[in-house]
């Protein structure tokens, strides 16, 4: 056999693996930084294409109202602050819906009664131990 020259292998260290690997990732973002310069002079063009289609559609400028229709203009804060909604008296409404309900009953029954607030009565009433579920629907707990 043979024996010519034998290539030397370089002996890779773990820095030179690193080294390699943030180079590569060093280009891959400087790619994506490219890409995304591009990207926001086309978005650009097009806003601004949009602007100008809709001034020679509509006439004049675009007017934004952030309000939306029928609402009153701001008024100019002066003097004193708004007054607070004053706190509700009496019952809570969840201890007005409980005391109308039987011994059993269903979610539709409180629906009927709290409306939308059906779901808020009803985990209060389960993290209080005054209720539970059965079958169908739920029960009072005798206190």
């Amino acid at each position: 056999m043979p024996r010519g020259k034998r290539k030397r292998r370089r002996a890779t260290t773990a820095l030179a693996i690193v080294r390699k690997a943030r180079a590569a990732a060093k280009s891959a973002l400087e790619s994506l930084r490219a890409e995304i310069r591009g990207t926001s002079a086309k978005l650009a063009q097009l806003i601004s294409e949009e602007r100008s289609f809709r001034s020679e559609l509509f006439g004049g400028a675009v007017k934004r109202n952030r309000r939306g229709p029928g609402r009153p203009r701001k008024a100019a804060r002066r003097g004193r602050p708004a007054r607070t909604r004053a706190r509700r008296r009496g019952a809570p409404q969840a201890e007005k819906f409980f005391k109308k309900l039987g011994n059993a009953f269903t979610l539709d029954d409180v629906r009927k009664l709290a409306g939308r607030r059906a779901g808020i009565s009803l985990a209060q009433w389960s993290r209080a131990k005054r209720i539970r579920k059965s079958g169908k629907g739920y029960q009072k707990v005798a206190a």
